[in-house]
Order: C-alpha cells, then sequence, then structure tokens
C-alpha cells in the first residue's frame, strides 16, 4: 500500500462508519434532502476527480472491473434501499436501513473490497481508493433515491388516507 492509498481507504473507512451508523438509527428525512446527498455526491466527486487524475494509465482490466464495481454498487443500494424502513410520525418521515440493509451493504461491502483485491492482484492500476470512494458514492446515492421515492410514495399513501 502506498502512502497515497492510505488517506483514500481512511477516508471510505470514515465515511462507511458514519453513514452506516446515521442509517441504522432513525433519522428523518428532511425536505432539502441535502442531508441524504452531500455525502455520496462529495465521495464520488473526490473519487472521479482521482480517477481523472490517474485516466492516462487506465487499461482494459481498470475499466472492466470499474464497469463491474459500479454495477455491483446500484445492485447493492437499490436492494438496501428497497428493504430500508420507512415511517411517518407526527408529519414527519423517518427512515432506517435496519438489519437487512446492515446484511447487503456487509455483504456488497466484502465483493467491492473482494474486486479491489482481484485488481491488485491482476495489476490494475485503478482498482483501490479512488475506484472505491466512486463506486461506495454510487452505493450510497442509489440506496438514498431508493429510499426517497419509497418515502414519497408513503407519504402520498398517507394523505390520501
Amino acid at each position: 500500500m502506498s502512502f497515497g492509498t492510505l488517506p483514500n481507504a481512511l477516508v471510505v473507512i470514515a465515511v462507511v462508519v458514519i453513514v452506516l451508523a446515521r442509517r441504522l438509527s432513525w433519522s428523518e428525512l428532511e425536505n432539502s434532502d441535502t442531508d441524504v446527498w452531500r455525502g455520496p455526491l462529495v465521495l464520488m466527486g473526490v473519487g472521479v476527480y482521482q480517477l481523472y487524475d490517474r485516466h492516462t494509465g487506465m487499461g482494459f482490466i481498470d475499466v472492466v472491473l470499474l464497469v463491474i464495481g459500479a454495477a455491483v454498487a446500484l445492485i447493492a443500494g437499490t436492494a438496501s434501499g428497497r428493504v430500508a424502513q420507512v415511517e411517518r410520525r407526527a408529519g414527519k418521515v423517518f427512515f432506517r436501513l435496519g438489519m437487512p440493509g446492515l446484511g447487503i451493504m456487509v455483504a456488497y461491502l466484502v465483493i467491492r473490497l473482494g474486486l479491489a483485491g482481484v485488481g491488485h492482484l491482476l495489476g490494475a492500476s485503478m482498482s483501490g481508493g479512488p475506484a472505491l470512494m466512486v463506486s461506495m458514492g454510487a452505493n450510497l446515492l442509489t440506496q438514498s433515491v431508493v429510499i426517497q421515492n419509497k418515502a414519497r410514495r408513503e407519504a402520498e399513501e398517507y394523505s390520501t388516507r
């Protein structure tokens, strides 16, 4: 592990811990949605910036692993968003992942870290930190979109009662 990947790994770990802690407990889904979107977008932005900075050394294996990582992130984000619990309390919408969502997130992280390991063994230059950041950001953003859609449907259903 080079000195450059250590800060990336620490950022990814810190974001994962913070987001999981927040999403496992009941949180209000605010009307502005910025709280739900901000972290994933920042994570993706930093990852894309770092990938762009290194894009000249990108090979076929790098592209394949990035595509597989993105697909896994989108599938896991959709699945964890679908199993998330959404409740309406006193006119406000609250959500949490719960244990099924945690299981999906843990499985996603194991698969994603496995892809990074395979990439390292195959000599891919993009399988580490930046790719992990983009993948994790895409996962959390997808999860957020699914949860917000679920909350909107619940709010519409609640208003028609």
